[in-house]
């Protein structure tokens, strides 16, 4: 397949291990449409969650970007993209945005202007909440955009529920347990909430990454899943991004006296119903509709500079133990996506994908 070629890389949706590559044609533009050729991308275990979720609702996510195909799915993915071809008379060839992209070459949009950057008017086009159809202006790509096309994606959920814990706490003291710490967005609710007086953080996780996360130096403790720490004597908070009953049912075993909420946040061990647990039970954490109340309360401009001041500030912070490196094309999106779903895609790196 040339540089140039326009492609669209399909998965299986019952046999993430299947997957193919089609070379397709330009679509035609309609009126008010826009065609976006992605520019670069980063997987995260996000990708491999709407995978693993694609065809249950509420979530839906293989709904997002129809395959040709219903037994195929078009991976959803998230980065940068430029226009390429505009029939809408307020976006130009060359105008760059990050959004919510799927697993192909290029993508048509029919954009309708927000007060930051675009939302997505395609009929018929199926999104779980409007954050995923809104698109972000993108200016020049500057020393942080690898990391950007990264954590951008992750990082709300990391700063929001650093903001909830907070708010759990208030003036008292709260250990918070984090399943699945050597995840980015663990990693990143870590670094939200270090220097946090009354906030201990514990992070929970295999015992291959115990050394990597202790040697972070961002939690207050780390413990692997067969040996959970001894009972703070205090309330505890747990943020389950690991997705597994069996941990989950061993933590509340445990700290039940003194657990306050168990925050359901990610499904890094795979895709699992909760268990049925009751004070308290599970509940599910949704980013999307939490910022939404967020910028409600707070004003648009007030949370972005508070928000993107964050980001930037944990993007800094990685470049001293997460690496980067970079490959091209389909079947390189594909052999790092099996990557993160058979668990062994590294802690501390990533790969920047370009088409």
């Amino acid at each position: 397949m040339t540089e140039a070629a326009r492609w669209e890389l399909l998965f299986k949706r019952d046999d993430l291990a299947a997957k193919e590559v089609r070379e397709v044609a330009a679509a035609e533009l309609e009126a008010g449409e826009v065609e976006l050729a992605v520019e670069r991308l980063a997987l995260t275990m996000n990708n491999v969650t709407y995978a693993r979720w694609g065809a249950i609702p509420p979530l839906n996510f293989w709904s997002a970007f129809p395959a040709p195909d219903p037994v195929l799915g078009r991976l959803p993915l998230w980065g940068f993209a430029r226009v390429s071809r505009s029939n809408h008379p307020g976006y130009a060839t060359g105008d760059r945005f990050f959004g919510f992209l799927p697993s192909s070459s290029h993508h048509v949009v029919r954009p309708e202007p927000a007060s930051r950057g675009f939302v997505d008017t395609t009929p018929d086009r199926y999104f779980a909440h409007p954050w995923y159809r809104t698109f972000q202006p993108a200016g020049a790509a500057d020393h942080r955009d690898d990391r950007r096309t990264l954590l951008r994606p992750i990082y709300p959920a990391s700063f929001h529920v650093a903001d909830f814990v907070a708010g759990q706490a208030g003036d008292g003291e709260l250990t918070v347990l984090i399943t699945s710490a050597s995840s980015k967005v663990a990693i990143g609710i870590a670094h939200r909430l270090r220097g946090t007086a009354n906030v201990r953080t514990i992070g929970l996780t295999g015992g291959d990454h115990a050394a990597f996360l202790t040697g972070l130096g961002l939690f207050d403790e780390v413990a692997t899943y067969d040996e959970l720490p001894a009972v703070p004597a205090g309330p505890v908070l747990c943020v389950d991004l690991a997705g597994d009953a069996a941990v989950l049912t061993a933590i509340h075993g445990r700290f039940r006296a003194g657990l306050v909420h168990i925050a359901l946040l990610g499904w890094t061990h795979g895709a699992q119903p909760p268990p049925e647990l009751t004070d308290p039970a599970p509940e599910l954490f949704f980013t999307p509709a939490v910022e939404g109340a967020t910028i409600e309360a707070e004003g648009e401009d007030a949370f972005f500079a508070r928000y993107h001041a964050a980001e930037d500030e944990f993007i800094d912070a990685t470049e001293s133990w997460l690496t980067v490196t970079a490959r091209t094309g389909p079947d390189a999106i594909a052999a790092v996506f099996r990557t993160l779903a058979d668990g062994t895609h590294p802690a501390n790196g990533f790969t920047i994908l370009t088409p």
